[in-house]
This record gives structure tokens, C-alpha cells and sequence, in this order.
């Protein structure tokens, strides 16, 4: 089974909380979910406003 994730946590004075989402891919590590594919979500300007995760495990 696949799924798509958004994230979109940032930090106070603006960008995004990769320790944040460090964190978050590791949880789902241990949840059993691989991640396949991280692409960025851009702001009409080109700023990355946030991350789409795939992710896939092995449940039919």
C-alpha cells in the first residue's frame, strides 16, 4: 500500500523544520512505512513551502 504525505512544519522565523521532518520519517520507519520519494511543494515565488512524502509498506 502507498500514501502521500504533506508536510508542512516550519520554523519561527520562516523555512522548513528539517529536524522536524528528520523526526517524522524516522517515526515512520518505525511504524513499518518506507519512504520512496520526497519532493518539494513551492510558493508561486519558487520558496519551498513545504515537503510531499511517498511512502509504502508492504500491506496489501
Amino acid at each position: 500500500m502507498q500514501k502521500i504525505i504533506e508536510f508542512k512544519k516550519t520554523r519561527f522565523f520562516g523555512g522548513i523544520d528539517t529536524e522536524a521532518l528528520n523526526q517524522r520519517i524516522y517515526k515512520l520507519n518505525l511504524d513499518g512505512w518506507k519512504v520512496v520519494n520526497v519532493g518539494p511543494i513551492t510558493n508561486f515565488f519558487g520558496q519551498v513551502s513545504g515537503y510531499v512524502l511517498l511512502i509504502e509498506n508492504d500491506e496489501p
